[in-house]
Protein backbone atom coordinates (compact mmCIF):
# COMPACT_ATOMS: atom_id res chain seq x y z
CA UNK A 1 0.00 0.00 0.00
CA UNK A 2 1.34 3.33 -0.95
CA UNK A 3 -0.26 5.34 1.89
CA UNK A 4 1.84 3.19 4.41
CA UNK A 5 4.60 0.58 4.61
CA UNK A 6 4.06 -2.48 7.03
CA UNK A 7 7.31 -4.85 8.19
CA UNK A 8 6.99 -7.72 10.67
CA UNK A 9 10.47 -8.02 12.32
CA UNK A 10 10.00 -11.48 14.35
CA UNK A 11 7.29 -9.76 16.92
CA UNK A 12 7.64 -6.78 16.27
CA UNK A 13 5.37 -4.81 13.15
CA UNK A 14 6.48 -1.73 12.36
CA UNK A 15 3.99 0.53 10.51
CA UNK A 16 5.00 3.56 8.69
CA UNK A 17 3.15 6.90 7.46
CA UNK A 18 4.57 6.94 4.06
CA UNK A 19 3.77 10.14 2.66
CA UNK A 20 7.37 11.96 3.12
CA UNK A 21 6.71 14.42 0.52
CA UNK A 22 2.90 16.01 2.30
CA UNK A 23 4.70 15.77 6.10
CA UNK A 24 3.02 12.06 6.32
CA UNK A 25 -0.66 13.87 6.61
CA UNK A 26 -3.48 11.89 6.71
CA UNK A 27 -5.97 11.70 3.82
CA UNK A 28 -9.36 8.92 3.88
CA UNK A 29 -6.70 6.12 2.00
CA UNK A 30 -4.43 6.66 4.30
CA UNK A 31 -6.89 6.39 7.69
CA UNK A 32 -8.20 3.16 6.28
CA UNK A 33 -4.70 1.80 5.53
CA UNK A 34 -3.39 2.44 8.53
CA UNK A 35 -6.48 0.99 10.73
CA UNK A 36 -5.96 -1.84 8.47
CA UNK A 37 -2.40 -2.15 9.24
CA UNK A 38 -3.58 -2.22 13.05
CA UNK A 39 -6.06 -5.24 12.54
CA UNK A 40 -2.74 -7.46 10.45
CA UNK A 41 -0.14 -6.33 13.35
CA UNK A 42 -2.84 -7.40 15.98
CA UNK A 43 -2.67 -11.01 14.46
CA UNK A 44 0.64 -11.35 13.70
CA UNK A 45 2.95 -9.37 16.53
CA UNK A 46 3.39 -8.81 19.77
CA UNK A 47 4.40 -5.03 19.60
CA UNK A 48 3.19 -2.75 16.70
CA UNK A 49 5.92 0.66 16.62
CA UNK A 50 4.00 3.58 14.46
CA UNK A 51 6.31 5.90 12.61
CA UNK A 52 6.63 7.93 9.82
CA UNK A 53 8.84 8.53 6.57
CA UNK A 54 11.53 10.54 6.48
CA UNK A 55 13.53 12.40 8.99
CA UNK A 56 11.69 15.54 9.82
CA UNK A 57 8.18 15.29 10.51
CA UNK A 58 6.05 12.20 12.22
CA UNK A 59 3.07 13.58 11.33
CA UNK A 60 1.44 16.54 10.90
CA UNK A 61 -2.11 15.60 11.14
CA UNK A 62 -5.09 15.56 8.27
CA UNK A 63 -4.18 16.42 5.06
CA UNK A 64 -5.90 19.84 4.52
CA UNK A 65 -5.17 20.16 0.82
CA UNK A 66 -6.98 17.22 0.30
CA UNK A 67 -10.02 18.16 1.88
CA UNK A 68 -9.87 22.22 1.70
CA UNK A 69 -12.48 22.47 -0.65
CA UNK A 70 -14.45 19.45 -0.41
CA UNK A 71 -16.85 19.46 2.75
CA UNK A 72 -17.46 15.82 2.53
CA UNK A 73 -14.29 14.88 2.13
CA UNK A 74 -13.54 16.92 4.92
CA UNK A 75 -16.25 14.88 7.21
CA UNK A 76 -15.06 11.61 6.05
CA UNK A 77 -11.36 12.59 7.19
CA UNK A 78 -12.55 13.54 10.61
CA UNK A 79 -14.95 11.13 11.37
CA UNK A 80 -12.20 8.80 9.75
CA UNK A 81 -9.49 9.89 12.37
CA UNK A 82 -11.46 10.03 15.43
CA UNK A 83 -12.31 5.82 14.50
CA UNK A 84 -8.55 5.46 13.68
CA UNK A 85 -7.85 6.90 17.23
CA UNK A 86 -10.38 4.67 19.42
CA UNK A 87 -9.01 1.87 17.03
CA UNK A 88 -5.46 2.43 18.51
CA UNK A 89 -7.03 2.67 22.09
CA UNK A 90 -8.43 -1.10 21.35
CA UNK A 91 -5.87 -2.60 19.72
CA UNK A 92 -5.00 -5.05 21.85
CA UNK A 93 -0.82 -5.18 21.10
CA UNK A 94 1.27 -2.84 23.16
CA UNK A 95 1.97 0.28 20.44
CA UNK A 96 4.61 2.61 20.66
CA UNK A 97 5.38 5.76 18.53
CA UNK A 98 8.60 6.55 17.10
CA UNK A 99 8.52 10.26 16.75
CA UNK A 100 11.25 10.23 13.87
CA UNK A 101 10.34 14.45 13.44
CA UNK A 102 7.97 17.20 14.62
CA UNK A 103 4.66 15.96 15.48
CA UNK A 104 2.16 18.22 15.36
CA UNK A 105 -2.14 18.40 15.14
CA UNK A 106 -3.61 15.40 14.73
CA UNK A 107 0.17 13.32 14.85
CA UNK A 108 -0.30 14.68 17.85
CA UNK A 109 -3.26 12.34 18.78
CA UNK A 110 -1.43 9.36 17.31
CA UNK A 111 1.13 9.43 19.81
CA UNK A 112 -1.04 10.01 22.74
CA UNK A 113 -3.21 7.38 21.68
CA UNK A 114 0.21 4.83 21.74
CA UNK A 115 1.37 3.20 25.06
CA UNK A 116 4.86 4.69 24.93
CA UNK A 117 7.10 7.15 22.46
CA UNK A 118 10.44 7.73 21.79
CA UNK A 119 10.96 11.12 20.22
CA UNK A 120 14.00 12.44 18.07
CA UNK A 121 15.73 15.13 20.45
CA UNK A 122 16.13 17.94 17.46
CA UNK A 123 11.66 17.50 16.90
CA UNK A 124 9.23 19.74 19.03
CA UNK A 125 5.44 18.83 19.28
CA UNK A 126 2.56 21.49 18.50
CA UNK A 127 -0.70 21.96 18.22
CA UNK A 128 -1.41 24.90 15.00
CA UNK A 129 -5.17 24.57 14.78
CA UNK A 130 -6.32 27.51 16.45
CA UNK A 131 -3.90 29.62 14.07
CA UNK A 132 -5.98 28.57 10.77
CA UNK A 133 -9.12 28.67 12.51
CA UNK A 134 -9.78 25.09 13.90
CA UNK A 135 -9.80 23.62 17.34
CA UNK A 136 -7.88 20.04 18.29
CA UNK A 137 -11.33 18.43 19.40
CA UNK A 138 -10.39 14.93 19.54
CA UNK A 139 -6.83 15.37 20.61
CA UNK A 140 -8.02 17.29 23.31
CA UNK A 141 -9.68 14.65 24.60
CA UNK A 142 -5.94 12.41 24.82
CA UNK A 143 -4.29 15.35 25.75
CA UNK A 144 -6.47 16.01 28.78
CA UNK A 145 -5.80 12.28 30.18
CA UNK A 146 -2.03 13.13 30.35
CA UNK A 147 -2.15 16.69 31.11
CA UNK A 148 -3.27 19.30 33.44
CA UNK A 149 -6.08 21.33 32.19
CA UNK A 150 -3.99 24.30 32.09
CA UNK A 151 -1.42 22.99 30.06
CA UNK A 152 -3.54 21.43 27.51
CA UNK A 153 -5.14 24.77 26.78
CA UNK A 154 -2.03 26.30 26.74
CA UNK A 155 -0.99 24.26 23.63
CA UNK A 156 -4.23 24.84 22.50
CA UNK A 157 -4.77 28.18 22.88
CA UNK A 158 -0.97 29.57 21.92
CA UNK A 159 0.16 26.80 19.13
CA UNK A 160 3.55 26.74 21.72
CA UNK A 161 5.83 24.68 20.49
CA UNK A 162 7.55 21.97 22.95
CA UNK A 163 10.76 20.84 22.15
CA UNK A 164 11.37 17.16 22.89
CA UNK A 165 12.95 17.49 26.28
CA UNK A 166 9.98 19.74 27.49
CA UNK A 167 7.55 17.16 26.15
CA UNK A 168 9.63 14.99 28.06
CA UNK A 169 9.64 16.59 31.29
CA UNK A 170 5.62 16.90 30.52
CA UNK A 171 5.19 13.06 30.55
CA UNK A 172 4.36 13.10 26.79
CA UNK A 173 6.98 10.73 25.90
CA UNK A 174 9.26 8.42 27.51
CA UNK A 175 12.29 9.17 25.66
CA UNK A 176 14.44 11.30 24.12
CA UNK A 177 17.13 10.53 21.88
CA UNK A 178 19.63 11.59 19.23
CA UNK A 179 18.50 11.02 15.66
CA UNK A 180 21.25 8.49 15.37
CA UNK A 181 19.92 6.22 18.13
CA UNK A 182 16.26 6.66 17.52
CA UNK A 183 16.16 3.04 16.28
CA UNK A 184 18.69 1.46 18.74
CA UNK A 185 16.27 3.26 21.58
CA UNK A 186 12.93 1.80 19.92
CA UNK A 187 14.32 -1.79 18.69
CA UNK A 188 15.38 -2.13 22.66
CA UNK A 189 12.12 -1.13 23.97
CA UNK A 190 10.20 -2.75 21.41
CA UNK A 191 12.00 -5.78 21.88
CA UNK A 192 12.13 -6.02 25.81
CA UNK A 193 8.04 -5.74 26.16
CA UNK A 194 7.79 -8.43 23.70
CA UNK A 195 9.23 -10.53 26.31
CA UNK A 196 6.58 -9.98 28.70
CA UNK A 197 3.63 -12.37 28.73
CA UNK A 198 0.93 -11.03 25.97
CA UNK A 199 -2.28 -11.94 27.77
CA UNK A 200 -1.23 -10.19 30.72
CA UNK A 201 -0.26 -6.96 28.69
CA UNK A 202 -3.57 -7.16 27.05
CA UNK A 203 -5.97 -7.93 30.01
CA UNK A 204 -4.16 -5.25 32.10
CA UNK A 205 -3.86 -2.08 29.37
CA UNK A 206 -7.15 -2.85 28.75
CA UNK A 207 -8.07 -3.01 32.32
CA UNK A 208 -6.30 0.79 32.93
CA UNK A 209 -7.73 2.28 30.30
CA UNK A 210 -11.28 1.35 31.60
CA UNK A 211 -10.14 2.62 35.33
CA UNK A 212 -9.13 6.49 33.63
CA UNK A 213 -12.85 7.67 33.66
CA UNK A 214 -13.60 5.74 36.96
CA UNK A 215 -12.82 7.71 40.59
CA UNK A 216 -10.36 4.71 42.04
CA UNK A 217 -12.85 3.69 44.93
CA UNK A 218 -15.14 2.67 42.03
CA UNK A 219 -12.08 1.74 39.72
CA UNK A 220 -10.53 -0.89 42.38
CA UNK A 221 -13.19 -3.40 42.51
CA UNK A 222 -12.89 -3.98 38.58
CA UNK A 223 -9.12 -3.44 38.85
CA UNK A 224 -9.20 -6.41 41.35
CA UNK A 225 -11.66 -8.41 38.95
CA UNK A 226 -9.73 -8.02 36.07
CA UNK A 227 -6.40 -9.11 38.10
CA UNK A 228 -7.98 -12.61 38.95
CA UNK A 229 -8.93 -12.92 35.24
CA UNK A 230 -5.15 -12.58 34.56
CA UNK A 231 -3.92 -15.08 37.24
CA UNK A 232 -6.57 -17.44 35.47
CA UNK A 233 -4.87 -17.48 32.38
CA UNK A 234 -2.31 -20.47 30.79
CA UNK A 235 0.10 -17.48 30.52
CA UNK A 236 0.14 -16.46 34.25
CA UNK A 237 0.61 -20.35 35.01
CA UNK A 238 3.36 -20.62 32.22
CA UNK A 239 5.37 -17.35 33.58
CA UNK A 240 5.26 -18.85 37.52
CA UNK A 241 6.40 -22.14 36.47
CA UNK A 242 9.28 -20.76 34.57
CA UNK A 243 10.23 -18.34 37.33
CA UNK A 244 10.30 -21.03 39.73
CA UNK A 245 12.40 -23.20 36.88
CA UNK A 246 14.68 -20.96 36.15
CA UNK A 247 13.85 -20.82 32.13
CA UNK A 248 12.62 -18.07 29.84
CA UNK A 249 8.55 -18.43 29.54
CA UNK A 250 6.58 -20.22 26.35
CA UNK A 251 3.67 -17.55 25.87
CA UNK A 252 0.78 -18.84 24.31
CA UNK A 253 -1.71 -15.44 24.32
CA UNK A 254 -4.15 -17.05 26.34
Amino acid sequence: MAELDYRLDGAVATLTLNRPTVRNALDGATLIALSSALDQAEREARVIVLTGAGDRVFCAGADLAAVAIDADARAEVVRGYGALLQRMLMVQRPVIARINGHCLAGGVGLMLAADLAVMVEDAQLFLPEAAVGLWPMMVGALLLRDLPRKRALELALTGRRLSAAEAADWGLVNQVVPASGLDAAVGLLAGRVATMGPAALRLGRSAWSDSLSRDPRGALPALADALVTVMLTDDATEGTLAFFQKRPPEWNDR
